[in-house]
């Protein structure tokens, strides 16, 4: 599976910095995409935040609302991911980061204003909508721009970086909401306007910082702007357009838009259907992103004071404090596995052991709720502290599996003519489903209480299964010869990659895209077996 090096991490950091401060720049929409998605569930349980709008938790129709505020934000998003497609196809990926900063900015300005002499939630309604949409958009084009510059020694890492920035964004909002609660006591409206107002700071960021980045090469590729698309690959890859390196790999991008330029979107719908390889291969984004929000982890990034409270943890400071732990785990967490798994262990088997583990915490939550339910005033046993942990537990193994892992892979494995309809696809299912747990969860909690945390512990099992059988390894693996990975039996290729020393990515991590219209894997396997050079090539079949 690869050593853990952290030596050639480093090693990795200088010689590929260009691309990597790309990637941070880039990344901190996924800060504001987390920031925006995880201070709301603190927020909610304010009581300056209640006054403010005139709001009764105590009232049968509480639970409802909590959803219908959380979910709304979700309702902006699905769009903003649909209009991806056409924004970041039409002006580039840089432009519609640059469209999106700025209609994030003004829904957080308009959420930071409401309620100024009204309880009326109409206008915190507007703006989470208008910032959700700036939100969708974002979260679409971040993972194609930054996959589209990167390297393919450290493309996933840097992919992956976008989840990374939105478990920070997610943690500083909860330590935000936690340190507000405490030194704010009355119930003054600048308990929750801070909040609200602060996650505007990484959008500030992302606005400075894009502006000096260079276009993503493929696009330009794609506009047949060849001259702007090598100065914007020789500038990411930090070497003279002259460089061999740099002037094979345009050549391979050109290669393989050919006949694939321009094309309006009746045309990609069609190309994305236009065999079974690419049917598979343009739909494989779309379930990742269903399978991604089934693992419960948004019930938690939402609601996760009101499930600490649930398990047993009693007080507001007590769960937002948690909560705050949380969120730093998942930091730490996501960073060792962008660090020592997602290049070294490979996608496959990150998301196999995250969904694992996920399962494990989830089922033991469930039953421990069934089994030990908490009642007002008791103490808490051992058993619901361990519950508590597992909460924890959950939250490792999401960390380097199957939180930033379908990004990865969706970007990686989106053909270049259709990545824009696929990316759009993607996100917007991501984002339907988004909606559907922030609304469902204060429900069920409600309603089926342990029976939810059941039903996300079988979901992680079931895309344990669908891991196993249907993905593909795409470590180190050129962007131009990923669709051979999607060539013939995909059941039995996939089961092949389970085995490391066998995968089809090791075979392929130096191939070239030269005229191939199909692959011979064995006849890459017997090149293999005489010790040929070190630049193989996968044979037209």
């Amino acid at each position: 599976m690869g050593k853990f090096d952290m030596k050639a991490v480093l090693q990795d950091i200088k010689t590929y910095r260009r691309a990597y401060i790309l990637t941070a720049v880039a990344s901190f929409g996924g800060m504001l995409f987390g920031w925006d998605t995880g201070l709301i569930g603190g927020v909610l349980t304010m009581d300056a935040f209640q006054h403010s709008f005139n709001l009764d938790k105590h009232s049968p129709g509480f639970s409802n609302l909590q959803g219908n505020i959380v979910s709304v934000l979700q309702a902006g998003c699905f769009f903003g991911a649909l209009s991806s497609f056409y924004i970041s196809d039409k002006f580039g990926r840089k432009t519609a980061l640059i469209i999106a900063d700025a209609i994030f900015l003004l829904g957080s300005l308009i959420q930071t204003l409401c309620a100024i002499n009204t309880t009326s939630l109409a206008q915190l309604y507007v703006g989470r909508v208008i910032g959700g949409f700036g939100v969708g958009l974002i979260s679409a084009v971040v993972p194609t721009y930054v996959g589209e510059n990167a390297n393919k020694e450290i493309r996933g890492r840097c992919i992956g970086c976008m989840q990374l920035f939105n478990v920070t964004g997610i943690c500083l909002s909860f330590f935000v909401n936690y340190g507000i609660n405490l030194q704010i006591t009355s119930l003054s409206s600048a308990k929750w306007r801070i909040p609200f107002a602060l996650q505007m700071l990484p959008g500030a960021l992302l606005l400075a910082g894009i502006f000096f980045q260079n276009e993503s090469p493929r696009w330009l590729v794609e506009k047949n702007r060849l001259q702007d698309a090598a100065k914007a690959l020789a500038t990411v890859r930090s070497k003279s357009v002259e460089d061999p390196a740099v002037i094979q790999e345009l050549d391979e991008i050109v290669m393989d838009f050919q006949g694939h330029e321009k094309l309006p979107l009746r045309a990609q719908l069609k190309a994305a259907g236009s065999s079974k390889r690419m049917f598979y291969q343009t739909s494989f984004a779309v379930i990742l992103m269903f399978w991604q929000q089934w693992t419960g982890t948004n019930s938690i990034n939402y609601y996760a004071p009101q499930i600490f409270s649930a398990i047993g943890l009693k007080g507001q400071s007590a769960g937002l404090f948690a909560t705050g732990i949380y969120g730093v785990i998942k930091i730490v967490c996501t960073a060792l596995g962008l660090m020592f798994a997602t290049e070294q262990m490979g996608r496959k088997w990150s998301l196999l052991i995250g969904s694992a583990g996920q399962a494990f915490a989830m089922f033991y939550i469930g039953v421990n709720s069934a089994v030990n339910p908490t009642k007002a005033g008791d103490s808490l046993s051992g058993t619901s502290i361990f519950a508590i942990v597992c909460v924890y537990l959950f939250v490792v193994f999401y960390s380097f599996g199957w939180g930033p892992i379908p990004f990865v892979l969706s970007s990686e494995c989106s053909p270049n003519h259709v990545r824009s309809l696929v990316m759009a696809a993607a996100l917007m299912t991501q984002w339907l489903f988004n909606f559907v747990i922030a609304k469902l969860t204060p429900i069920m909690l409600a309603d089926i209480t342990y029976g939810t945390f059941l039903l996300f512990g079988s979901c992680c099992l079931l895309m344990g299964v669908y891991a196993i059988f249907c993905v593909p390894e795409t470590k180190n693996v050129p962007l131009e010869s990923i669709h051979l990975l999607f060539e013939g039996d995909i059941i039995k290729g996939c089961v092949r990659d389970l085995v490391p020393r066998h995968s089809r990515a090791k075979m392929l991590q130096h191939h070239h895209n030269t005229n191939e219209t199909g692959s011979d894997m064995e006849a890459e396997s017997t090149t293999n077996k005489r010790g040929g050079m070190g630049v193989q090539h996968i044979e037209d079949a």
